[in-house]
């Protein structure tokens, strides 16, 4: 049996910091881009798949999260459920 051991460096650690920031930067673009949306009318919301409701929700979603992944998740989810309804 072998043990690995794992060894933390700076220059790991500084990576970690800088994938950290990077994801939070994208994830708070998203959320802006997200909130952008809110500015356009149903009709249009409704010609991207998405609702108005769904949006509100996807632009308060903390940084950590991608806004704009969860609201495609959100909407997708919605229109699939809604296929198999009667």
């Amino acid at each position: 049996m072998t043990d690995i051991t794992l060894i933390r460096s700076p220059r790991n650690e500084a990576q970690s910091w800088a994938g950290k920031f990077a994801a939070r930067y994208r994830n708070w673009r998203a959320r802006r881009n997200v909130r952008n949306l809110l500015e356009l009318d149903d009709r249009m919301l409704a010609d991207i798949g998405v609702r108005r409701d769904e949006v509100a929700w996807a632009a308060q979603l903390p940084l950590a999260v991608n806004a704009a992944l969860e609201l495609e998740a959100a909407a997708f989810s919605r229109r699939r459920h809604n296929r198999f309804e009667i």
